[in-house]
């Protein structure tokens, strides 16, 4: 097999759940591309602690994370300093967690142990003992350390660190990324601060050249200037996202017409369409000779991979051009279209229709689905399945539909219904209960799209409402995208949560 997460998935099947000796267990351990936590929790119970020959850990350094040290009193934290101390050894973690004073003891550590206690630490010690101003030169020394971008995303998404989040409205945003800077913005608004705002979001579009970021962009210093050249800009805009929908809204323009395949079925030669290692094969030919895609594509035009004939064309025009595959239709007789349009915008941004897929965490299929999920839908509906049975698309829109059943009996809303399904219905209930999100206001629903605080469910979340929206009206309804964003701050339209 190929280096792939095709074979790392096959591995850890392998390890999973056949009786692997340790030599066996750690051979197959060096043949992995990603060593995800999934893999390394397996490994750990076969052969014990995993010889890492790339880890270079100072041996006087105490390693105790601080998601552990919040756990223990303050008191057994002391007396195992004092213990590690009397053994010539030491503890950033511990230097600060057993301080009187953590915060004035996060200024004599380093940015990237700063950091890393921030970010690791939970929530309740943020509030309690993290909750003050960074200093302008504290904040210069922070700037440049990687992880500090992850620290301003827990400050801003957190409201209740209020002078934390007061102080980052003079950063210095030059050594900053796109996110953060375009964060501090959302930030600045939380104030009212809106000049400072905009200054911002000026920077943050000079940071990248990503379209949907610049439309992101060009929507928010429009709400926040009302200047209509910023409609303009996301009219001339070919992305199909909320922003660029929204806008046209407010123009009273029809919404971009994207490409839907119509492919005849043929035979696809010496290609299985279920095989994962197919599938990697494929991607390696895309990444070893990218001049080649567009011709790649056309080996697909079949309408039984509708899916990875879309997805070469958009990858080939470099996603200037957007295509809306609409697959495996046949699934989805005896459903409604509200039904069938969320499966669609779901599938669409999970794989791009692609049924054999296989994520780094290694959620399957076509639709994505996580082992531990594939094996709890099986027991709900009686039956036996090998999780490669998730590579079949018919079965992977059963067993999404069947998910969605249950999602959608506390979630109405497809952003809500698409936050669930990434990040987990325990956190989307979590969401939608704090107290100053999806409420009524000035700039909302977009400013608490932009405060959730799960990075990866936030961007998914709005993919696939605009997805939504595209396959609503594809399959025969008229939908505009303000309408559901109008129906946010009312929970008996969206959730059973509130």
């Amino acid at each position: 097999m190929p280096k792939s997460i095709a074979r790392d998935y096959y591995i850890w099947r392998l390890l999973n759940e056949s009786r692997p000796s340790e030599d066996e267990a750690l051979k197959a351990y060096s043949l992995l591309s990603r060593k995800n936590y999934r893999v390394k929790k397996l490994i750990k119970k076969i052969v014990g602690d995993i010889p890492e020959k790339s880890l270079k850990r100072d041996p006087k350094n105490y390693i105790i994370y601080p998601e552990v040290a919040v756990k223990k009193s303050k008191s057994e934290l002391k007396k195992l300093y004092s213990q590690i101390l009397s053994e010539g050894r030491y503890s950033d973690v511990l230097k600060v967690m057993t301080s009187d004073n953590p915060f004035e003891a996060m200024k004599s550590v380093t940015p990237k142990t700063f950091c890393y206690i921030f970010n690791r630490c939970k929530v309740d010690y943020r509030e309690r003992y993290l909750n003050h101003p960074i200093s302008k030169d504290m904040l210069d020394r922070l700037v440049g350390e990687r992880q500090f971008n992850q620290t301003i995303f827990k400050i801003v998404t957190t409201k209740s660190l209020d002078r934390l989040r007061y102080s980052l409205l003079d950063i210095d945003t030059d050594r900053l990324p796109f996110k953060s800077t375009f964060l501090l913005a959302i930030n600045a608004v939380t104030f009212n601060k809106i000049d400072r705002a905009v200054e911002f979001l000026k920077i943050a579009k000079e940071k990248i050249d990503k379209q949907s970021s610049i439309d992101k962009c060009n929507f928010w210093l429009y709400l926040l200037t009302k200047d209509r050249e910023y409609l303009k800009l996301l009219r001339g805009s070919r992305q199909i996202n909320i922003y660029t929908m929204r806008a046209r809204d407010i123009l009273k323009l029809p919404y971009i017409k994207p490409k839907v395949p119509n492919l005849n079925f043929t035979l696809v030669k010496f290609f299985d369409l279920e095989n994962p290692i197919d599938w990697a094969y494929v991607k390696i030919g895309m990444r070893e000779h990218p001049e080649t895609i567009e011709f790649l594509a056309d080996n697909y035009a079949s309408s039984i991979t509708e899916g990875i004939f879309a997805y070469l064309k958009e990858k080939a025009s470099n996603y200037k051009v957007e295509y809306f595959a609409m697959p495996y239709r046949d699934g989805m007789i005896g459903k409604s279209r509200e039904r069938i349009a969320l499966l669609y915008a779901i599938g669409r941004q999970e794989s791009r229709f692609v049924p054999a897929s296989i994520s780094p965490s290694y959620a399957l299929g076509m639709m994505q689905i996580m082992p531990f999920l594939v094996k709890h839908l099986a027991k709900e509906m009686g039956e036996k399945i090998d999780l490669d049975d998730m590579f079949n698309p018919y079965k992977s829109i059963k067993y999404a539909d069947r998910h969605l059943d249950y999602l959608t009996k506390y979630l109405y809303h497809p952003l809500f219904i698409a936050y669930a399904y990434n990040g987990g219905i325990g956190f989307t209930r979590r969401t939608l209960r704090r107290e100053e999100l999806f409420k009524k206001g000035r700039y909302e629903p977009y400013l608490s799209m932009e405060l959730v605080d799960y990075a990866e469910s936030k961007e998914y979340a709005k993919k696939v409402l605009a997805n939504y929206v595209i396959y609503y009206n594809l399959l025969g309804g008229e939908l505009r995208i303000s309408e559901l964003l109008k129906q946010l701050d009312n929970p008996l339209l969206t959730d059973k949560f509130r």
